[in-house]
């Protein structure tokens, strides 16, 4: 007798758990409560502001008697979603558009800003409600805000539990968002003609010129201008410390450079931000008293004006002025 095999299958099981998915759900006869803010009809926004900086809040509002209570096991996820762009997990900043603005839900009587959903992934059990809760909205500069702005009316976003909401935060009218500046124009500074024997060594200067930029036309509401003076390709930076650029290629005269100086006579450093003596918060017109002069840029030798290098003619230069409004 030939022996026989027997074949015995093996089967290996794998034994998996699934775990039970936290579903959050309405207590009986609750459901979404939307709260509803103002906006006024205009926002304005200094040109300049940073990112960060807060252009409106709103009144707080108390919630009181509202049916919106939920109850959940542990581990569920919650945070805001946003009805107006992207929501970004954990952040609370929710942008509006590609306004260049955000939103930001406050919770006034925990000191919180909302985060965005999912911000916990392991909530703890219990009912909750919200009577005696406190909120507000507040817009914040996050980008450029550049034209004609307009912030819609509707819900801004929800406060999601898992899949339930039950608060929503709106707004009732739409608002236009005014981007805030002033008016300036380039100004010409007649230089005047001065001898090259004003000029008879290193350092010599001109009489000073006197001339102002005008600042017009501002808005109320801007906190601060400031302005910085900056060489430009044709006239760039011979002394940033002192103010002082060469002339530009148009020139034929050599040696020189133009300094640029405030009201007080000091020399006003370049690439360096200024601030505007008086306040601009109530708008209104300003002026910006500055002088300037040539400035003998070339070493002193033997012969005085008659250097090697130390030519009359024409003396040009061109200045940027840059305007801040914050």
């Amino acid at each position: 007798m030939i022996p026989g095999r027997i074949l015995i299958p093996i089967v290996f099981l794998v034994l998996t758990s699934q775990k039970a998915v936290a579903a959050c759900s309405f207590v009986d006869g609750h459901g979404l409560t939307t709260m509803q803010f103002e906006f006024p009809p205009t926002i304005s926004v200094p040109r300049d502001a940073p990112n960060g900086t807060i252009l409106y809040e709103t009144p707080t509002k108390s919630l009181q008697g509202v049916n919106s209570s939920y109850k959940c096991p542990s581990g569920y996820s919650y945070g805001i979603k946003n009805s107006l762009g992207t929501t970004t997990s954990g952040n609370n900043l929710f942008p509006i558009g590609n306004t260049g603005i955000a939103w930001q839900w406050l919770r006034v009587e925990i000191n919180r800003i909302a985060r965005g959903y999912p911000n916990i992934d392991n909530g703890p059990s219990g009912i909750w409600g919200w009577n005696g809760s406190q909120h507000a909205l507040r817009l914040v500069k996050i980008g450029d805000t550049q034209g004609d702005l307009k912030i819609p009316s509707g819900i801004f976003g929800y406060y999601y539990f898992d899949s339930i909401t039950p608060v929503a935060m709106s707004v009732t009218s739409s608002t236009s968002v005014v981007v805030q500046s002033c008016d300036t124009t380039d100004v010409a500074v007649d230089m005047g003609k001065h001898k090259l024997s004003s000029f008879p060594e290193y350092g010599s200067q001109s009489t000073p010129v006197n001339f102002s930029i005008k600042v017009n036309n501002c808005p109320k509401g801007i906190n601060k201008i400031t302005y910085t003076l900056a060489p430009t390709p044709n006239s760039p930076a011979w002394n940033a410390n002192l103010g002082i650029v060469n002339l530009n290629s148009t020139s034929t005269a050599k040696g020189l450079g133009l300094q640029i100086l405030g009201d007080n006579q000091q020399p006003l450093e370049l690439n360096k931000s200024y601030v505007l003596d008086e306040s601009p918060a109530a708008g209104g017109n300003f002026s910006i008293p500055l002088t300037a002069r040539y400035f003998r840029v070339l070493p002193t030798g033997n012969s005085g004006i008659l250097d090697l290098g130390l030519n009359a003619g024409t003396a040009n230069a061109d200045v940027w002025f840059i305007m801040n409004y914050l």
